[in-house]
């Protein structure tokens, strides 16, 4: 029978961290925070069918290069004993957690992290980085050290609580970044909104852990909002666990390039509760319609691929009937909806894993320009990229089912 362990610990960054998300803060807003609205964690699952032990590791920050989140990916491995194309390092993509200040070197093919002890100690984002890997590997080996025997069951269902930002008009693409305060625009729903539940549930024991997936941004707060905070997924997570006894969440970011919620860009910290809310609500009653079953096995495979300058660290896992997609990629909803259908299975896609590449967008987006666009036709995107990334991954999962030839167990 599967094994899970888990545990958590906490990252939050002092006050002279910098926020990352917004541009604005590094151009109009003196270094720092303002404090503390609510702490950021460090969480870590550890499945193991007694072979080789797997980790996913959801860390409350916006996003880490692909070198640091290689150089994490070790550390776990070594402290778990397993090797390192079975760890996934994701990010939640908190618009409200520390600047890591990394390089941009840092972000393209072949980049490697400085050792430890040679990080620049006068910038507060890379003295805050080079903490990350003892603490991260510490709430790993406790993971490790924990796990019990648990049935793993699965639920999927459309939860509309976000929108596509981008809002096609006779002039063109214009952005939505704030329903409340863009009244002259009607933007459309999610295009993926399908929220993902998994439940690791102790065989005979009252212990959970909920692992959860929505493709929404977490901009909830705004670029005027200096507060230290996880965003509407940790709040969300904290509910969960609430409405739970007993039970441990951790959030994944799905296909969210071009999604908010329906409350964004908020400057004040109250706005969280109305989306974390519905979310854990969400996620609460879907953890109710679970039936967890015995999960005989985990497989996993993982490939590096070559985009222009960057390589990108792809990960697919199959747990029974579940399949885990993960990449270092903001990739747009429909391309999510489009993995879905090529999996054909239920889905927890994790993005904005691994590393971060930037944006992903559709054909169609790139022919429409704007933003996204634009930013990843500077890391060097082609239009045919995103279908190949997705060609991708629904071939490392056309892999796997090879391998067990064909069956879908339960979840």
């Amino acid at each position: 029978m599967l094994r899970a362990g888990f545990a958590r610990t906490d990252i939050t960054p002092p006050a002279d961290c910098t926020l990352m998300g917004y541009e604005f803060r590094s151009t109009d807003v003196a270094p720092g925070n303002a404090g503390v609205h609510d702490p950021l964690l460090a969480r870590v699952l550890v499945l193991d069918d007694g072979s080789t032990p797997a980790a996913i590791v959801s860390l409350d920050t916006c996003i880490v290069s692909t070198a640091l989140a290689r150089h994490l990916r070790r550390c776990v491995a070594e402290k778990i004993v397993t090797t390192t194309d079975r760890v996934i390092v994701s990010c939640t993509h908190t618009h409200s957690g520390p600047d890591l200040q990394e390089p941009p070197e840092a972000f393209r093919a072949g980049a490697r992290l400085p050792e430890e002890g040679c990080w620049d100690a006068q910038k507060p984002g890379q003295r805050y980085a080079a903490l990350l890997p003892g603490s991260i590997s510490a709430a790993a080996a406790r993971a490790a050290a924990l796990t019990y025997p648990v049935r793993v069951g699965v639920a999927e269902a459309a939860l509309g609580m976000g929108y596509n930002r981008r809002v096609r008009t006779p002039a063109g693409v214009r952005h939505c970044w704030n329903p409340q305060e863009q009244a002259d625009l009607d933007p459309s729903p999610a295009p993926d909104p399908t929220c993902t539940v998994v439940v690791c549930e102790q065989d005979g024991g009252p212990r959970k852990v909920v692992l959860w997936s929505v493709g929404v941004h977490p901009v909830t707060l705004g670029k005027t909002s200096a507060v230290v905070s996880a965003d509407y997924p940790g709040l969300a997570c904290r509910l969960i666990e609430d409405f739970l006894p007993g039970s441990r969440a951790m959030f994944l970011l799905g296909a969210a390039g071009d999604t908010h919620p329906w409350i964004a860009t908020q400057e004040r910290a109250e706005h969280l509760l109305p989306v974390a809310r519905t979310a854990a609500s969400f996620v609460t009653l879907l953890t109710h319609a679970v039936r967890p079953a015995a999960a005989a096995s985990l497989a996993a495979t993982s490939r590096t691929c070559r985009f222009g300058d960057q390589e990108v660290d792809l990960a697919v896992w199959r747990v029974g009937r579940l399949w885990l997609a993960a990449a270092p990629a903001e990739v747009f909803g429909e391309l999510g909806a489009e993995l879905r259908r090529r999996i054909a299975g239920p889905l927890l896609l994790a993005t904005c894993s691994n590393g971060w590449t930037g944006y992903w967008p559709t054909g169609e987006a790139f022919a429409l320009g704007v933003y996204e666009v634009d930013s990843a036709r500077r890391a060097g995107r082609e239009p045919g990229d995103s279908v190949r990334l997705i060609d991708e991954l629904a071939d490392m999962a056309d892999e796997l089912r090879r391998g067990a030839g064909g069956a879908e167990g339960p979840a």
